[in-house]
This record gives structure tokens, sequence and C-alpha cells, in this order.
């Protein structure tokens, strides 16, 4: 069984979004009863070692660097709430049918790492963690702090786990990104501006055709905030993908989705046994 039909063995669980407008509607009419009362604070700028709960507890090291953050358009160098949810989301799964050994991840827009360690930290076969040149510096160094020590004594193939540069909307000059056959592509809390939508779509629709042998799945979180800039992000999703929303917890569904997602097209009977 692939990743991908274990993850279609679970679409029950899922709701089906097929209109931008009504996704909105119903998530934001949640949201806004809710006047942002359960919203969680979950990201301590000041420490370092950050501890993610759920069915596996990881303990990891995290730099952050607000000075970057400051800067027009930079956002990705401190944690935020999405990528803690998507990695607890990532580990509890790891105990409940997922089998990270198997999977090839990528994941846009990585920032500080965080969801790409927790993956590597659970097991993942593969992850190649990207971000725009100016996040490398940060990005490195956290891949580096917290990649697992393999002794290798069962002679099974270390796990691998690579920092590299990939723009939106550019194919990705570092061969190694598509070096092997990806499974997964994971992106957090990267949409705070419609504009950038397109440019994330259409790299997302890249690395999914990057393999046609079976669907790649793509899981997206994100924090609840503007509902025109949701609004226009779901818009261009739906234009390329058929796409779920997965249900994490009541604590976290008023202020966050997630969504399991892959290539409209794609699926096709023999991709389920």
């Amino acid at each position: 069984m692939s990743f991908f039909d274990k993850v279609y063995s679970e679409i029950g669980e899922y709701t089906r979004v097929e209109d931008a407008e009504e996704e909105v509607c119903e998530l934001y009419s949640v949201y806004y009863s809710s006047n942002g009362s359960s919203r969680l604070d979950l990201v301590d700028p000041s420490k370092t070692e950050l501890t993610l709960g759920g069915a596996k507890t990881l303990t990891l090291t995290i730099a952050q660097n607000p000075n970057i953050n400051n800067e027009l358009g930079q956002t990705g160098a401190v944690l935020w709430n999405s990528s803690i949810i998507t990695s607890e989301y990532l580990a509890r799964r790891s105990t409940h049918g997922w089998d990270f050994s198997t999977i090839n991840a990528i994941e846009l827009g990585s920032g500080c790492g965080l969801v790409s360690i927790a993956m590597h930290q659970l097991g993942a076969r593969r992850v190649v963690a990207t971000d725009q040149a100016r996040m490398m510096k940060l990005l490195t160094r956290n891949t580096d702090c917290n990649r697992v020590v393999q002794l290798n004594r069962n002679r099974k193939p270390p796990t691998v786990l690579l920092a590299t540069e990939y723009v939106w909307g550019r194919a990705p000059e570092d061969p190694r990104v598509f070096a092997e056959p990806v499974d997964m592509v994971v992106i957090s809390d990267c949409v705070y501006h419609e504009s950038v939508a397109p440019l994330l779509v259409r790299s997302l629709v890249d690395v999914c055709k990057s393999r046609s042998d079976v669907p790649v799945v793509v899981l997206v979180g994100q924090e609840l905030r503007s509902d025109i800039v949701h609004a226009a992000f779901v818009a261009e999703l739906l234009e390329h993908f058929d796409v779920y929303r997965v249900p994490v917890m009541p604590s976290v569904d008023t202020n966050y989705v997630l969504y399991a997602m892959w290539l409209r097209g794609s699926h096709s009977p023999e991709h389920t046994h």
C-alpha cells in the first residue's frame, strides 16, 4: 500500500472542499463567533528547546531570528503556531498507521524547519526542507542541530534530511530536490497575502507532477487570519487539486485548518488496492 493509498483510505474522516467561498463562510463563521478566545499561544521566542506533544513526544532544538522577520515580506524566521500544530498532527499519525519510514517528503517554505525536522525525527526516509536563499543559514543550522545520529547496526539505508533553496514559481536549481520520487509535500502557514498564492500553488503542482505512478499527497496547515487571503488561496488550490479539510481537534479547528489534497485526475481505481 502506497502512502497515498493509506491517506485515501481515511477519506471518510475528511470534509470535501469544493467551493472557496463556501469554505471560507463555514470556517470564518466559527472563527468570528469564537472572537479569538480559543487562539492558542504555543510559541515562546525566548526558548530554543521545543517539546512537541501527541502520541509521540519529540524534543527539538530550534533557533529563531526575529531580526529577519522585521524585514518587509519576511515571516519564516520565527516559529508559528501552525507549524507546531502540523508537526504534532504528524506525530499522532505516525502511531496511527502512517509509516514514515517509507516516505520521501518535501516541505516548501520551511522557515525554521520545524515540520521537516519533526518528519525526520519521526523516521521519514528522506526529507527535503526548502526556502528562499536568505533563510538558508537559519534553516541549515536547525536541520544540522536536529539530524538523527544513525549507527546503522541493522544495515538499513540512513535516513536523509536536507536543506536547500527552492524559489516558488521556478524550477528548483538543486537536483537533489527531485532526486527520488516524492510521496508528500507539506506547507505550514506560508500564505499571508493573496499575491503569493499563485506562485506557491504553481510549485505544489510542479512537485506533484514530478511523479506519475501514484498521486503525491499535499498537506497544508494554515492559521485563519484574513478571510480574503484564505479565499484566494483555497480558490487557487481548487483549480488544480482535490481538496479535503482534515479535522485536528476541537481546540484547534476554530483558528487553524489542515488540508489534505492531490492533483485533480491523479487518482484512479488502480491507485487504490
